[in-house]
């Protein structure tokens, strides 16, 4: 006869089930998850069972004549622990497009359609258009210096062209109006200014007022006597059109000479005395501006060194010379700018230039000239030595143009004849 085995005994462990993790009779769910055997996909068990909120109104249900329902075909079943309100066997729905409308009618396209008649009358009411009257033409007439090459500044005047516009597109005036005016006209006629003069002769007194025999010295002191800049200042500011046109003579005619300032003076809030040196000169070139640098054609530069006395601020002797200072300097960077013609220059140094002096003749190389000459002055120190022969024979190479730009000067030279009372020979013929 069988008996039980007490509890705890190792034969008991034996008739116990096995323990599984979920228990699908007892409604408890399986944390293991579950895939489709034909898709291989996991299956969820949550789809199709979501509560609908209250009130919520499924558009489908109004829509529902409107659709017409469709089925899937291939779709098979879940595993048979899913629900069957799955996706799987949910019914699709298509919505039924509505038919689009018919096209309009439209007629056959007329590829050759009969044109109308050209005409040339246009003031008929279906055509008004507002002619534009025909705009006069301007001629522009250019007095260019012999030998200039240089650019070509046209400034014209928009109210000019304006004017024009509004003459020709005036209306008739009146009677009267034009009567005062045709007296008016003849009052002015009777007037003429210098504006009215030809180009021709407005040259000539722009000659006799601006040029120069001897140079245009800057600053205006010995030893070049007593030329000045003075009275041209003041014609040139009296118009517009003289200011144009008397530049191009003034600085294109005239020789200008330049050297150091050798007067001293201080600033009115101290007490420090300088020498003005070659500043006035700086000053010239930055005042007449780029467009009448373009003007100048002969120059004339003297190079000196500063005086112990006029400059105590500057103790050593390569301080004073001319080759290191930085005014001179920035005078040669400006004029580089210009186009000239001729070149003179004075080397006045207590020392001679030398091919170690890169920084001066490195700005002094990037002049360029069709004539170079050396200027010879009245100095204690004798200039002739004051510069290298190589390094004046490499100056000009480098300065002088290969190409010129001008064409040789020609200098004429006025010969008086003096007739003599020849005497008399005893044949009545005259002897010498």
């Amino acid at each position: 006869m069988a008996t039980d085995a007490p509890e705890g005994s190792p034969s008991s462990s034996h008739l116990l089930p096995p323990r599984s993790e979920s228990s699908p009779e007892l409604g408890s769910p399986s944390k293991v998850t579950q895939y489709n055997k034909r898709t291989g996909r996991p299956v969820r068990h949550s789809a199709g069972k979501m509560q609908r909120v209250a009130g919520y109104v499924d558009p489908q249900v109004l829509d529902e004549e409107d659709f017409v329902p469709t089925t899937t075909e291939g779709e098979s079943d879940d595993n048979e622990s899913s629900s069957p309100r799955g996706r799987a066997n949910k019914t699709r729905r298509k919505r039924k497009r509505s038919p689009s409308p018919p096209s309009p009618h439209l007629g056959p396209i007329d590829y050759h359609p009969q044109l109308d008649e050209l005409t040339d009358d246009e003031t008929s009411a279906a055509v008004r258009r507002r002619r534009t009257p025909k705009q006069q033409s301007v001629t522009l007439r250019f007095d260019v210096p012999l030998g200039y090459h240089g650019p070509l500044l046209v400034k014209l005047d928009p109210t000019m062209l304006k004017l024009q516009d509004d003459t020709s597109r005036s209306m008739r005036q009146s009677k009267k109006h034009r009567f005062e005016h045709t007296q008016a006209a003849v009052v002015n006629d009777g007037r003429k200014g210098f504006t009215d003069l030809p180009p021709e002769l407005r040259n000539k007194i722009y000659r006799l007022v601006f040029v120069r025999e001897k140079p245009l010295q800057i600053p205006a002191c010995k030893p070049w006597g007593q030329a000045s800049l003075c009275q041209s200042g003041q014609f040139l500011s009296t118009c517009k059109l003289v200011h144009n046109e008397g530049c191009s003579i003034l600085y294109g005619e005239n020789v200008f000479a330049f050297e150091r300032h050798e007067s001293t003076r201080a600033t009115f809030y101290e007490y420090v005395v300088k020498e003005i040196g070659y500043q006035d000169a700086l000053r010239f070139l930055k005042m007449i501006g780029p467009e009448n640098l373009q003007y100048l054609r002969d120059v004339k530069i003297c190079f000196t060194d500063a005086r112990p006395t006029n400059a105590p601020l500057l103790s050593s002797k390569e301080e004073r010379r001319y080759m290191t200072d930085t005014v001179l300097i920035n005078f040669l960077r400006i004029l580089r700018n210009a186009k000239l013609r001729t070149l003179r220059l004075a080397f006045n140094g207590r020392r001679n230039l030398q091919s170690t002096d890169d920084r001066f003749l490195r700005y002094l190389e990037q002049i360029k000239v069709d004539e170079l000459e050396q200027w010879t002055t009245q100095s204690g120190y004798p200039n002739w030595d004051k510069i290298r022969g190589s390094v004046w024979t490499d100056l000009k190479s480098e300065m002088v143009r290969k190409k010129k730009l001008y064409e040789p000067k020609i200098l004429q030279k006025q010969v008086s004849f003096t007739s003599f009372d020849w005497p008399e020979t005893s044949d009545g013929e005259e002897g010498f």
